[in-house]
């Protein structure tokens, strides 16, 4: 009797296929041939699929969830809509059909449950990946979801427009739960029902952080199941302080952290025979995890109770490496807690709403006397002290055995580029010389992550003539590329074809050469959503430039200089010229990693400065 009563709120789902009433906009199953002859939509041309309905309802008696959402697939890059991830339970019951039309018949075609794929994260939480048979330019399919409570989260709005959207939600006497509404588009309601028309398609804008910040959406968090008649009672997330717990006491986290850790003693022996100070033994223990490699699944739990197994095949998620690290650092006696956040393409966390369902990774927080340090051990070319552009995310969460707190997550680390070309125009006008460039922090680990991406030096100076037109790089040469803990630099010994325009008389060279900016990403006359860049930015490009004997200089642009209010940004451009020598020096720093709306206007004429300067021509012409 008492598994009965336990088991009440899983059970029940294997009654809830018929959950959506007689007033439903849609019915699973059950399309208008229209759908399929339908070439385009109206309200966005453009669009490359279109959501023809979307309905979600819950069922306040049986505490059950459906959902129904039907897609149209207008054009050829809409196909890869048919492939998606959601987050849901094992017990969830999904459905799919695909209809296509065919010699004027409409064929169906169900989801197999072989194209089903369920992935357990806890066991609370699995995430679900469909592949749909057969979608083509013309389709139509549709997919019916099933589950008790409530989703975390019903979007009345995605990257494709939606003609209609609907969400009924009956009031339960013992479901406690909170809703909340983000985004930036107006939702209708009528009691209990809201609903869409037309919603447009979302429309990303550069450099924002995440499109979930800005969605029109309702966010559930449930607090608590209560059912009298059935002796169930479950707490769920209620503060912060609840959340800190609840991952202290799940097994896949706060166990797997204070399980045994018995692999890890050679590792300890080695590091604390290297070492005294706690800070070499901390950067020791940090490299020393690298040694198990990341299988690219970025979670906030372990897959295993137990670490050593894992630890043993050298490769798994983002969760298990570190926290492999936070192990070995207890074993070194070195101060340290997990961080558990959202990563930036899930949104940021609430500090008003707490949600555990929000947190999707973790990494490691040290101390060592008064200095705090962020640990991510995946990044097997990322140094102590930085996290990976994913964990930027403005705050996490620091789960102690307490209440948990806040962290900030922005870094005064930069993406900093020094770039040095030193050039001698030829009697051919041909440039030759070199070109140095040294790389700091994001820069450095940006470039080290792409290189290592080439199967050899040739490959990439290959890749590097293709890209930058008129380029031949005679010779190469890399500093310190696998020394993550200093700026790499490299050195290039290059000719330039194409360095001087020819217009009658006077010949154009632009002394910016392959560096030169020409492209505004700020475009819009608006902006609806802030500005994020994640890190600061610093360029600094030096050119000495040497024209021919029997050339002096016609016209040098005028320098520049501009700021940003409150000292957020700046560039300066100055040249030089002495005898048949000309210097060149641009600067250009962005203080902020994060910049709001109003502050928009200020940062597109920063950038169309920088284009505008970069264009203009250095001159010259024979004496």
């Amino acid at each position: 009797m008492i598994m009965k009563r336990l088991f009440f709120l899983t059970t029940i789902l294997v009654v809830t296929t018929q959950l959506i009433t007689a007033k439903a906009p849609i019915k699973f199953g059950k399309i208008d041939i229209a759908e399929l002859e339908m070439t385009s939509y109206e309200h966005d041309t453009s669009a490359a699929a279109v959501v023809l309905c979307k309905y979600g309802y819950f069922n306040g008696t049986s505490y059950t969830y459906t959902e129904i959402t039907r897609v149209k697939i207008l054009k050829k890059s809409g196909v890869s809509l048919s492939e998606f991830t959601f987050p849901g339970k094992e017990s969830m019951i999904v459905k799919g059909i695909v209809y296509n039309l065919e010699n004027g018949e409409i064929i169906k075609e169900k989801l197999k449950r072989e194209s089903i794929f369920k992935l357990k994260i806890t066991d609370d939480v699995y995430r679900i990946r469909i592949a749909l048979p057969n979608v083509k330019v013309g389709s139509v399919y549709e997919i019916q979801t099933a589950q008790t409570l409530l989703p975390v989260e019903f979007a009345f709005q995605r990257e494709i427009p939606i003609k209609y959207c609907e969400l009924v939600l009956e009031e339960s006497e013992y479901l406690d739960y909170r809703k909340r509404f983000k985004g930036f588009e107006y939702i209708r309601s009528d009691g209990n029902r809201f609903y869409v028309e037309n919603m447009p398609a979302f429309k990303s804008e550069p450099f924002i952080d995440s499109k979930e910040n800005y969605l029109s959406k309702f966010e559930f968090d449930i607090l608590n199941v209560s059912i009298p008649e059935q002796l169930y009672y479950r707490n769920y997330t209620t503060s912060w302080k609840s959340v800190n717990r609840r991952l202290r006491s799940y097994k896949d986290f706060g166990g797997v952290l204070t399980t045994g850790s018995l692999y890890l003693s050679d590792i300890k022996k080695d590091i604390e025979q290297k070492y005294s100070d706690p800070y070499d033994k901390l950067k020791a223990a940090y490299e020393a995890i690298k040694q198990v490699k990341w299988n690219g699944i970025e979670s906030l739990y372990s897959s295993s109770t137990h670490l050593g197994g894992v630890f043993k095949d050298k490769k798994a998620n983002s969760a298990e490496i570190n926290m492999m690290l936070y192990q070995l650092l207890q074993k070194l006696d070195i101060y340290s807690l997990p961080v558990a956040i959202s990563t930036r393409d899930k949104g940021r966390l609430d500090p008003v709403y707490p949600s555990l369902e929000r947190l999707n990774y973790m990494f490691i927080w040290a101390k060592i006397d008064d200095k705090e340090y962020l640990l991510d051990a995946t990044e097997e070319m990322l140094p102590l002290g930085m996290l990976p552009k994913r964990c930027l995310n403005q705050s996490g969460r620091l789960v102690n055995n307490e209440n948990g707190k806040w962290i900030d997550l922005r870094t005064d680390k930069k993406d900093k580029v020094i770039i040095v070309y030193n050039l001698t125009i030829t009697d051919e006008l041909e440039a030759e010389g070199t070109m140095e460039c040294s790389r700091f922090d994001y820069a450095a680990f940006n470039f080290r992550k792409t290189y290592k991406d080439y199967a050899s030096k040739e490959e990439y100076l290959t890749d590097l003539e293709f890209e930058n037109a008129g380029l031949r790089v005679k010779s190469f040469s890399l500093s310190d590329l696998d020394s993550i803990y200093k700026p790499i630099k490299e050195k290039y010994e290059i000719k330039v074809v194409n360095f001087a325009q020819e217009t009658g008389d006077l010949i154009m060279i632009n002394p910016f050469v392959f560096s030169k900016e020409n492209y505004n990403p700020f475009k819009l006359e608006e902006r609806k959503y802030p500005i994020d860049f994640a890190y600061k930015k610093e360029k600094l490009i030096i050119s000495n430039i040497v024209i021919p004997e029997g050339y002096t200089f016609n016209t040098i642009p005028k320098p520049a200089r501009i700021s940003l209010p409150e000292k957020a940004g700046s560039i300066l451009i100055n040249y030089s010229a002495n005898g048949n020598s000309l210097n060149v020096i641009y600067k250009f720093i962005l203080n902020k990693d994060r910049f709001s709306v109003d502050e928009y206007a200020y940062l597109k004429q920063l950038y169309a400065l920088v284009i505008e300067k970069h264009s203009e021509p250095v001159i010259i012409k024979k004496l």
